[in-house]
Parts: C-alpha cells; sequence; structure tokens
C-alpha cells in the first residue's frame, strides 16, 4: 500500500498542467520565421451547396512580446476579390484586424466585440483567423494518453466562446480538433485538422495541417480551409504588416 501511494505522488509530480501542455506546443511550432502560401475556402450550407474561393496569405512571426501578423487576401471569385484581412495578434490584450473592402475601397477597423462575428461569411470566425494565444486563457488537462493530451480552455478576455475543447498530437504538437462552446455553454463548432505535412526551417520541424473543416453544431453549416502550397520560412517586410497599406 506504501509503495502504491509513492509510486501514485510520482506520477502526479510529473503531470504535465494544461498550461505546460500548451507552452510546450507554443515552442515547437515557434520558428516559422514567416509563410506564404496560396488557399482556398470552401462554404458548404446546409443543403450542401457550396461556394469555393480563392485567397492568399503571409504571416510574420512575432517575437518576444509581439505576437504574430498576418495578411489574408480574397483572389476570386469576383464578388469577394480584393478583400483583405490584416491581424495584429496581441499577446496581452485584445487583438488588432482590419478588413479592406474594395467596393468601397476603404479600410474597417474590427472592434474586438466583433470579432466573434463571421469572417466573410463562413463558419470561421475573425477571432478563429486570428488564433490562440497562451496569456488569454486559463488551461485545464482533461486527458494524457499515449498519442493525445485533451486541454480545456477558458478565456479571460472578451470573446465569443465560454470555452475550448483542444484534443492535441503529441506526433504533430498541433491540434487535431478543437470545441467550440458559446457562451451559454453550448456546443456551437467543432473544427478537425488533418493532411499534417513535415516542413524543416533552419534545422527545425514543424507539422502543419494541410486542412480545417468546421463544422457548425447549430446551423448545420461548414467551412473548410485548405493549403494548396505553404513555404516557411520566408522573411516578410514589417511594412507590409500596416493598415495603410491595405489599399
Amino acid at each position: 500500500m506504501k509503495l502504491l501511494f509513492i509510486s501514485l505522488l510520482l506520477s502526479n509530480a510529473w503531470a504535465l498542467t494544461g498550461l505546460e501542455v500548451m507552452r510546450k506546443v507554443d515552442q515547437a511550432n515557434h520558428g516559422t520565421i514567416g509563410t506564404s502560401s496560396n488557399m482556398t475556402m470552401t462554404l458548404i450550407d446546409a443543403s450542401g451547396s457550396q461556394v469555393i474561393r480563392a485567397m492568399k496569405a503571409k504571416t510574420l512571426e512575432g517575437d518576444g512580446d509581439q505576437g504574430d501578423k498576418s495578411i489574408m487576401e480574397f483572389l476570386k471569385p469576383m464578388d469577394v476579390k480584393g478583400t483583405k484581412l490584416l491581424t495584429w495578434v496581441v499577446k496581452d490584450g485584445d487583438n488588432q484586424q482590419w478588413l479592406y473592402l474594395p467596393q468601397f475601397k476603404r479600410v474597417k477597423k474590427i472592434n474586438s466585440k466583433n470579432q466573434s462575428g463571421s469572417f466573410m461569411g463562413s463558419e470561421f470566425s475573425f477571432e478563429d483567423i486570428a488564433g490562440e494565444e497562451i496569456e488569454k486563457y486559463d488551461y485545464k488537462l482533461l486527458s494524457d494518453d499515449d498519442k493525445t493530451w485533451k486541454v480545456e480552455s477558458t478565456p479571460k478576455r472578451v470573446s465569443g466562446y465560454s470555452k475550448l475543447v483542444t484534443t492535441i498530437s503529441k506526433e504533430f504538437m498541433n491540434p487535431l480538433s478543437v470545441e467550440y462552446y458559446d457562451r451559454k455553454g453550448e456546443l456551437l463548432k467543432t473544427s478537425k485538422l488533418s493532411g499534417f505535412e513535415k516542413s524543416i526551417v533552419n534545422g527545425k520541424v514543424f507539422h502543419l495541417a494541410r486542412e480545417i473543416r468546421m463544422d457548425n453544431a447549430q446551423t448545420k453549416k461548414s467551412s473548410i480551409i485548405k493549403w494548396e502550397e505553404r513555404e516557411l520560412g520566408v522573411k516578410h517586410n514589417q511594412n507590409d504588416f500596416k493598415s495603410n497599406k491595405l489599399k
């Protein structure tokens, strides 16, 4: 009985917390420098009808207190061509986002309260596009097995979600799925990530998903973002990621 008690103490002492898991994942994905990619976004309504949009994107990896910066631009069809979203991720504050609308030739600032809204009619919100920063959540480790961790994330700041439940691959050090719960605590939607590809930047290995499918449990609509081409280790100019450059 004494040996069992000691064994339990040791296992608990070495167990990771939810925060420690998320830090490991964050560190595993740091070092991309910058990315350039061509993508498609497929919108699927409740009846199964589809609309496909082509996009290009580039990201600039943040360092220290600065978060990542990214620009997404729609290439086609014509009704969305030229629309751009600029995102500055703020590690300990509200993310900054600007949407350029070519039909009005103006840049619209997306305030923090509106970042829970749909991004261009998709099941992805502006908040989803920005991504998850460690400092903005409290974490709880729900499970830990040979292949995955499951972590519950509770937002500390204004969010469209009451919590997220993320299943993380220990092999890829990235999420396999994320459950998003609305402010009432009910399941709103689920994302599934697949097609993980291996890339190497400065000797460091990264495994990034090629596809993210978001299924809305309440509206029965879905959206899929797929990377057709992606290059890591790209050194972008900081000046390209300014709101006055969107026009």
